[in-house]
């Protein structure tokens, strides 16, 4: 627990660190005290927007998109709330969002439908819900296929909602733990081999686009990839290749208490436009 605390104060002084050198426009020193934060494996949404802000006002737009990306496949409902965020930044998060929210919101329904079909309601409801906020997002509501994502959605928050277990009576007695209950020690999985294929365009005009997509990645006990599958596309032969490619990644398997578990990881996918 104290290594924990530690952990996260450090953190706090790594962002603290970081947004007070973007403000003084020392965007090298700004990332060099974010990457404090990928060090420690404490990549918030807020250290990636500003992650993203630093590369941008240093003219390495293509490195600020992906970050973005990654930024919006990881927590797909935030929304950048500062006012006084360079436009330059907002125009590029806003429209690489509006091209992931669609797959991310696809995704999540399956993956909500598997955990209803699978009994675990609690779970299931709360992606449905996600699935909701994501499809009545503006930058992409009055499309037909968000319209049927809020109605396939809005039928299973109905059918989950019922399934849930009623609430314990107020007056009802409650549980007495039988004992104090810690939170585990986990550690992230380490990559020993995660290099993504060679990106050969079919054509001219795949050649001259930029794809911004993502994968995830089962990584089992013995730290091999178990299972992967695209959460955001890129371009359907890459896509493929990436799945193929993916199953033979190898890592220092994450651990829980000391233990090894099965985790799960998602990698960004950035394939740039030939100059």
């Amino acid at each position: 627990m104290l290594a924990l605390a530690g952990s996260a104060r450090a953190a706090d002084e790594a962002l603290a660190d970081a947004k007070a050198l973007y403000a003084a426009a020392s965007f090298e020193d700004a990332l060099a005290a974010l990457g404090r934060l990928d060090a420690l494996g404490s990549a918030t949404p807020d250290a990636l927007q500003y992650k993203a802000l630093c590369l941008l006002a240093l003219g390495r737009t293509s490195e600020a998109q992906t970050v973005a990306a990654s930024l919006i496949v990881g927590t797909p409902a935030y929304v950048p709330v500062d006012k006084d965020l360079s436009p330059r930044f907002v125009t590029l998060f806003t429209e690489t969002r509006r091209q992931l929210l669609p797959s991310i919101a696809k995704r999540l329904f399956a993956d909500a439908r598997d955990h209803f079909h699978a009994k675990n309601q609690a779970q299931a409801l709360a992606e449905f819900e996600l699935v909701l906020t994501l499809a009545a997002d503006p930058l992409w509501k009055d499309l037909p296929e968000a319209a049927d994502l809020r109605t396939l959605a809005a039928g299973f928050v109905d059918l989950a909602g019922a399934a849930q277990p009623p609430a314990p009576s107020p007056d009802a007695p409650k549980p007495v733990p039988a004992a104090q209950v810690t939170s585990p020690v986990m550690t992230a999985p380490i990559p020993i081999r995660q290099e993504l294929p060679r990106w050969i365009p079919p054509d001219l005009a795949s050649g001259h686009r930029e794809y911004n997509g993502a994968v995830k990645v089962v990584i089992a006990a013995d730290g091999h990839v178990s299972r992967a599958t695209i959460q955001a596309a890129t371009h359907p032969l890459y896509d493929a290749l990436v799945l193929q490619v993916a199953r033979t990644w190898l890592y220092t398997p994450a651990t829980r208490n000391g233990q090894p578990v099965e985790v799960e990881k998602v990698l960004t996918v950035h394939l740039k436009a030939n100059e």
